[in-house]
């Protein structure tokens, strides 16, 4: 039992066979129960594997055309056409945006964590928004900036901007402050200290946390597609199958974006790994 022990090593077949453990038991309890409730009067409810592929195509795959078409149907099948991708390009396109813009709290944060006066100045009022839920301010925003993109974008900003921002303020604030003597008597002036002395060394952190609120923007991204939207993750899943039931291209949706969210999470995790090789060894 020696792979119990805390300071175990353990070779490349038994990582692969732990971490694929817990999807694998997930996918055998749905297939299980999918396939119990196929005769019943519920079956929409857990589509078979069977459906759960053939509703991928439909909305992956590009849809073949009949002999005789008129112009209308013509329309609604390109409409339909690779609809898939084209709703998760509108979603990432919404997050790419608010991506931008939560990174300006890193720079914030470091300001906060490095000198007193923007420690008084913003630590408070990021404190105010951190504890504001969010979903509560969906309906302010799309009264007070429109049904649009902007507002949209604006809801994932609010919700992970202050968290993003007190979190890269805690890290800098706890780096010992002789660091920044230790750089004074080296010839750094006061305006270079938080980017040459702060910033290295808590940046490969403050991006495991922006990886790990990866989840929160997926959740308000949906959120506010599903109030006003004409495109996206959101508003397909709520929406248009939300109001056919068409539970198969849910599941559908929802593994799609799970999966996205993950690789997303992965590149993020594996990029911190090889650029910041120090960080595994302290």
């Amino acid at each position: 039992m020696t792979f119990l022990r805390t300071d175990a090593r353990l070779p490349w077949a038994g990582k692969l066979i732990l971490t694929l453990l817990p999807v694998l038991v997930l996918c055998f309890a749905y297939v299980k129960r999918s396939s119990e409730l196929a005769e019943t009067d519920r079956a929409k409810l857990m589509p078979t594997a069977g459906k759960l592929v053939d509703a991928a195509k439909k909305v992956a795959l590009p849809i073949p055309a009949p002999e005789r078409e008129s112009e209308r149907r013509k329309e609604l099948r390109l409409e339909r056409q690779f609809m898939l991708y084209k709703d998760t390009v509108a979603s990432f396109k919404r997050m790419g945006w608010a991506m931008l813009v939560i990174l300006i709290a890193v720079p914030i944060g470091v300001m906060m964590g490095s000198y007193p006066w923007a420690e008084s100045l913003g630590k408070t009022i990021m404190v105010i928004l951190s504890m504001i839920p969010a979903l509560a301010l969906l309906s302010i925003l799309f009264l007070t900036l429109g049904t649009g993109e902007v507002a949209k974008v604006g809801l994932i900003v609010l919700g992970v901007f202050p968290m993003i921002c007190l979190d890269t303020y805690l890290r800098a604030k706890a780096l010992p402050r002789q660091q920044f003597y230790k750089a004074q008597s080296l010839g750094a002036c006061e305006l270079e200290m938080p980017w040459r002395v702060v910033f290295p060394q808590i940046w490969p952190d403050v991006l495991n946390t922006i990886r790990l609120n990866l989840g929160v923007m997926a959740v308000l991204m949906i959120a506010g597609e599903s109030i006003s939207a004409e495109s996206g993750i959101g508003y397909r899943i709520f929406i248009k199958f939300y109001r056919t039931t068409a539970m198969d291209s849910t599941i559908v949706y929802v593994i799609w974006l799970t999966l996205l969210m993950f690789l997303l999470d992965l590149a993020i995790s594996l990029w911190i790994k090889h650029r910041y090789k120090w960080l595994s060894s302290q």
